[in-house]
């Protein structure tokens, strides 16, 4: 047993009554499995320093410890990246010279050997086959923020970038060029894709794109409509209903809100609904309200507060 499993062990007698100590020790053990290599391939001459590694997938892995150093691992005058990364790729910019890359599949019980390679950055006469990476804001952002710093990663050789923004309607709304990894602009509400690529005078790359949507209106507030205000019942299955009408814009979502007195201190409950909305409850009195959201982060007003008294 090694001193990770024993760890693991003595933690499982210590949570024993709480969890299976199966459950606990049983990780998968990857510790003999082997990260293929795809690319760049060992000893490999490249004429971009914009550099794309890929691996292959192993199975139960969690993540992969990727490092590169320069010149290699065994004299390295500089580990130039240490990360962890979830994916099967990643790029990296690179200065003209010489690296090894080396990479191990993780789990949070064991890992991987690691597999490495060599690879050499000649010249950036390929500078159209970089990669603008762009950094923020993410990609399919909903917001509701119309302020943005588009921002990307600089490209090595680039002396300037272009950016685009498009509509809706892939016609595009701003189109400017840069010599800064980032652009501020302000948005109206809608769907939106910008879009950056480099420049180095004589060279140009692909377009990197992301979306987003800016939506700055507040949902509808609800009316509503059942159990009526200061309506008496004997029933005990109530059945909630309202309407509100939607806005174009991000998803729209409805709360209810249920309180024993009305200074609405005493919550009962809170569930997102959709009218109509049952909910069996107990004899007594009670106060109620729905107040809408999106997903931008924009909220209602909170409707009209109605009562009702289960005898």
């Amino acid at each position: 047993m090694n001193k990770y499993q024993l760890y693991k062990f003595l933690g499982c007698i210590i949570v024993l009554s709480f969890f299976s100590c199966e459950e606990i020790l049983l990780v998968p053990d990857i510790s003999k499995e082997k990260v293929t290599l795809t690319a760049p391939a060992n000893n490999s001459v490249l004429f971009s320093t914009g550099v794309s590694f890929s691996w292959e997938y192993v199975k139960d892995s969690e993540k992969y410890h990727l490092q590169i150093a320069k010149p290699n691992f065994t004299a390295p005058v500089e580990i130039v990246l240490d990360t962890l990364v979830s994916k099967t790729s990643f790029l990296q910019q690179l200065n003209i010279g010489k690296y090894e890359w080396r990479i191990k599949a993780v789990n949070s019980g064991y890992e991987t050997q690691y597999t490495t390679a060599a690879f050499e950055i000649l010249n950036n006469e390929d500078f159209q086959n970089n990669t603008v990476i762009l950094t923020s804001p993410a990609n399919n952002l909903i917001t509701k923020t119309v302020a943005q710093k588009l921002s990307w990663q600089s490209i090595i050789g680039a002396t300037e970038y272009q950016v685009q923004i498009y509509d809706s309607n892939n016609e595009i709304v701003k189109e400017s060029n840069s010599t800064a990894t980032a652009f501020d602009y302000t948005f109206t509400d809608g769907n939106f894709s910008w879009k950056v690529r480099a420049s180095n005078g004589a060279k140009e790359t692909l377009y990197s794109s992301r979306n987003i949507l800016v939506d700055t209106k507040t949902p509808n507030t609800p009316i509503l409509s059942n159990p009526a205000d200061k309506s008496i019942t004997t029933a005990t299955d109530i059945n909630f209903q309202y309407s509100r009408n939607a806005i174009s814009g991000s998803t729209e979502k409805d709360s209810i809100y249920v309180y024993s007195e009305s200074a609405l201190t005493n919550l009962k409950f809170k569930e997102e609904i959709t009218s109509p909305y049952s909910k069996t409850l107990t004899a007594g009195s009670y106060y109620w309200y729905v107040k809408s959201f999106d997903q931008a982060g924009n909220s209602s007003i909170r409707s009209a507060v109605f009562s009702f008294t289960i005898n």
